[in-house]
């Protein structure tokens, strides 16, 4: 009988190591509208580290903040920041806050919250979201290291794009968050390529004492404050009406805008080229990246031929 309760006794302990020892494997999850705020809420919230979160178009009102707090390596995923949309006029607080590293948050607009629109720590990654009519902050926040890569933010209390160090910001655009800042930074090291700052506080209030940042190929333009504070306007860099031809809910580019075709490096090698615009004709950004926010078009990259080429072959195909 001791031999079998020894038995048992080792075989529970092998388990409980063992279950100790394996994490909880990582899932992928889908999220519809038609499921309620409370799926998407604690679906994000429960899931195992290295999850992936597929949030499908619909507009969650949410009654909670979406805290992040259990694990690393969550990926949230929305269908397209105009059709993804967490509306936190109930929350309480911030729409999504991250106390954890890695987090990767693509395709979602977050709007209205009490306080900030995305909340997020060290390392991670926000691409092709929006931020606005976040009332009581920032529409984005990170602490270090994060990656900001085609957001936009606007109509929100305090800054647009708020970080504590070393954060990178991409076509990133930020317009009207009249409390503060465009891009606000407290630590340094962080740097911003391609990207715009029109009618905030200050454009860009980017520390450079402590750790020496970089603008480099931005416009900031009829900030009320400075356009470009503690760090300079470095290479590529303008102070120049980019000509939005909506600005209040949309900030399209004239395709005369002095930020078109004025960016770092190629559209192409930044992503932005196959299915983004930045032009109110819907243009694809072909080419020479342009500064700001892309949005998504099926319109078409741009013809080859020039415009004379195109006409003659009009009138040919006229006459026969």
């Amino acid at each position: 009988m001791n031999k079998i309760k020894s038995i048992i006794l080792m075989a529970l302990l092998i388990v409980s190591i063992f279950m100790i020892l394996s994490p909880v494997s990582a899932a992928t999850y889908n999220v519809y509208e038609s499921d309620g705020w409370q799926v998407l809420h604690d679906t994000i919230q429960s899931a195992p580290s290295g999850s992936t979160i597929y949030v499908h178009a619909g507009t969650y009102y949410i009654l909670d903040p979406i805290d992040i707090n259990n694990y690393n390596n969550i990926t949230i995923i929305g269908d397209s920041p105009f059709n993804t949309i967490i509306d936190a006029t109930s929350s309480g607080g911030n729409g999504i806050y991250v106390s954890q590293n890695y987090i990767t948050i693509k395709n979602i607009t977050v709007r209205n919250a009490p306080l900030s629109g995305i909340y997020i720590t060290d390392y991670g990654t926000i691409e092709n979201c929006i931020a606005y009519g976040n009332r009581g902050a920032s529409g984005f926040v990170s602490y270090d290291y994060g990656i900001f890569k085609n957001c936009l933010s606007y109509n929100n209390y305090v800054d647009g794009f708020e970080d504590h160090g070393y954060c990178t910001y991409i076509n990133c655009t930020a317009v009207n968050n009249t409390r503060a800042n465009g891009f606000g930074d407290s630590a340094g090291g962080t740097k911003v390529i391609n990207c715009i700052a029109v009618g905030n506080a200050d454009g860009f209030d980017i520390e450079n004492v402590l750790n020496p940042s970089e603008i480099t190929y931005s416009n900031a333009w009829n900030n009320t404050g400075n356009n470009y504070d503690e760090a300079p306007a470095g290479t590529g860099s303008i102070s120049v009406d980019p000509k939005f031809v909506d600005g209040i809910n949309t900030f399209y580019l004239s395709p005369s805008s002095p930020s078109v075709d004025k960016g770092s490096t190629s559209s192409a090698a930044l992503g932005l080229y196959q299915g983004f615009t930045t032009r109110t004709d819907g243009i694809w950004d072909k080419g020479i990246v342009d500064m700001g926010f892309h949005y998504k078009s099926n319109r078409g990259p741009p013809s080859s031929l020039p415009i004379a080429k195109i006409l003659e072959i009009l009138k040919r195909n006229k006459e026969k």
